[in-house]
């Protein structure tokens, strides 16, 4: 059994480098709209992580393991809520038969599309009628996992300041 601080450590690591890329994915597959369902996936991944690697071994490749979770899980949140919830358009036809979500959902999380979906957020978060200091603070939440008092410290102003610029740019 790994240490907790170890596998806290890992996480936090894993939640720095890979959840702008997971959140960059879902986003993708729920839509621009649904960017919250999107971070809670994520979120309820690296909780899983938390739980599941306390108490079993830390896998290989926990990187790979997170994002095979996040995966699982919207594939679960697509199947409860396929009827009530609309998708992106571009993913919409592949996620209305239960045959064909698992199928799609590999191709979405595929290596070159999740480059792809990490460019797309990126400009989501650059769009122009955002406010350029809000575009950064957003990027730097949403992509690269900064937390709200470190973006704070980084333009020199309050916690409140930033997530006051946080939800006017969402």
């Amino acid at each position: 059994m790994t240490p907790q601080p170890e596998i806290s450590q890992l996480v936090d690591h894993l939640f720095r480098h890979e959840s702008g890329r997971l959140v960059a994915v879902l986003t993708r597959i729920f839509g621009i709209e649904n960017l919250e369902l999107a971070q809670d996936v994520v979120q309820d991944a690296l909780v899983e992580a938390i739980q599941h690697w306390q108490y079993k071994r830390v896998p290989d490749n926990p990187s790979a393991w997170l994002f095979r979770v996040a995966k699982n899980k919207a594939v679960n949140q697509i199947n409860r809520d396929r009827k009530k919830m609309q998708y992106s358009s571009d993913a919409i036809h592949y996620l209305q038969s239960k045959w064909t979500v698992g199928p799609a959902l590999e191709y979405l999380f595929s290596e070159e599309e999740i480059h792809d979906d990490v460019l797309r957020m990126i400009f989501a978060c650059c769009h122009p009628a955002i406010s350029s200091d809000s575009q950064i603070a957003l990027a730097l939440r949403r992509l690269c996992g900064f937390s709200i008092p470190e973006i704070a410290r980084a333009f020199l102003t309050t916690d409140e300041n930033i997530t006051k610029r946080l939800v006017r740019a969402e």
